[in-house]
């Protein structure tokens, strides 16, 4: 990729270069909010459409900041019209190996077919295609625009995991579709490892058979012994969040996710802990005394939980 360049913009390449990151912004915010709203049967194309439009003003940025003339973002042939998403990518990214470049030209090809050629059912499979590109834009804005303050309230996750319904298989409408299949499977096992996301499995002991995905039994005997190892944990990392800030994430992740945070406030996270017992359980509350008060802290576990709990589809009170 190009690197970044110190030059002294004029008040009106500044202007236009903050407007510009401003409809980026905005752009990456609606693209996030589509691609989480399960009851939207568009939301590959829609997701597309908008980071696609929020790459294409960030790189016009770059591209105009760089030579510090706002008319560098139009084609010399042509000065009515501007460059489109592709010879930004061109200007900005020029190794041919380069992942942020092989990521936002996948996205836009999904972008150029996705009309004809996309049905729901692929949706979860673009998921983590989708994270990349999200990722790589925050990545961008973070490397070349660092004093622009990009929102950092909204959790940048692609929360698809809706897989086909039970017994269906997708669809190919066509042999486009298929090598499309193809490209995303060599773009996603070719991508460094930098830009993978963790995630942790907890596994819970219960006495309920019926629910278990696995099943353990207690031996005397050194070969076949299951043993229990009590691990320290870092609650600033298992139980970051106190009250106040997890009833924030929650109201912030309803709204993200269902459009509507049903009214949810200290009261209803109180009401609903007291409910549910949540402060018996550890993997949702640690408890931290301090003489005879105690303190209170929250994973996001619980968060997810509430989150869940709250679905339109589930919630009941």
């Amino acid at each position: 990729m190009e690197n970044s360049y110190t030059v002294v913009l004029d008040n009106d390449v500044k202007d236009y270069i903050n407007a510009l990151l401003e409809k980026s912004e905005e752009a990456y915010l609606m693209a996030l909010e589509i691609i989480n709203k399960p009851t939207v049967k568009y939301r590959t194309e829609g997701f597309c459409f908008f980071i696609c439009n929020a790459w294409e003003l960030v790189l016009k940025a770059f591209i105009i900041r760089r030579a510090n003339d706002i008319a560098a973002m139009n084609f010399k042939r042509n000065p009515n019209q501007t460059l489109g998403l592709g010879e930004c990518v061109e200007q900005v990214f020029t190794s041919t190996t380069d992942n942020t470049k092989t990521n936002i030209n996948m996205v836009r090809s999904i972008r150029n077919k996705s009309t004809h050629n996309i049905l729901p059912e692929y949706d979860f499979m673009f998921a983590p295609l989708f994270q990349r590109c999200i990722n790589n834009l925050l990545k961008f804005f973070d490397r070349h625009f660092d004093d622009y303050d990009i929102n950092s309230s909204i959790t940048p996750f692609v929360a698809l995991s809706n897989a086909p319904g039970k017994g269906n298989t997708p669809l190919i409408l066509n042999p486009t579709s298929l090598a499309q299949m193809k490209l995303l499977e060599a773009e996603l096992d070719t991508q460094d490892k930098h830009g993978d996301i963790t995630q942790t499995i907890r596994l819970m002991t219960t006495k309920k058979s019926a629910e278990a995905d696995l099943k353990f039994s207690i031996s005397t005997d050194s070969e076949q012994a299951a043993h229990f190892v009590n691990v320290p944990k870092d609650i600033n990392v298992t139980h970051p969040f106190s009250a106040k800030e997890a009833v924030k994430n929650i109201q912030e992740s309803l709204s993200l996710t269902y459009g509507n945070s049903f009214g949810f406030n200290m009261h209803t996270f109180t009401r609903f802990c007291t409910k549910n017992k949540i402060k018996e359980q550890q993997s949702y509350t640690y408890k931290i005394e301090h003489g005879k008060t105690a303190l209170y802290k929250y994973s996001q576990e619980l968060i997810n939980y509430v989150v869940y709990m709250y679905a339109p589809e589930n919630k009941k009170d």
